[in-house]
């Protein structure tokens, strides 16, 4: 969802769709998600991209901010991706030395 006053274009939405649809490739638990993009600074500075997506027992968090939405996206979407890639090798791990 867009915070009041940004105008979310359909690119972005989709841009959105499918970095943030996809990370329970990474970690299959997950089952609810959240973006919200916003101004950072005021309208037309920044964009800013803030996500959750959480899972039982799960919860990861991560934003950032660019002049260029596409990048503010992609920035936080890796963030996120990290996040959730450790969580799960930790888990393989923990898991192999039982």
């Amino acid at each position: 969802r867009a915070a009041s006053g940004y105008d979310l274009d359909d690119a972005l939405r989709e841009r959105i769709e499918d970095k943030f649809g996809g990370l329970d490739t990474y970690f299959n638990s997950l089952d609810t998600g959240h973006v919200i993009v916003s101004w950072d600074g005021g309208k037309g500075e920044e964009t800013a991209v803030r996500a959750q997506v959480r899972g039982p027992g799960h919860h990861f968090e991560a934003s950032d901010s660019d002049r260029d939405p596409t990048t503010a996206v992609d920035k936080t979407h890796h963030k996120l991706e990290t996040q959730i890639r450790r969580e799960h090798g930790n888990e393989i791990s923990e898991r192999d030395r039982r």
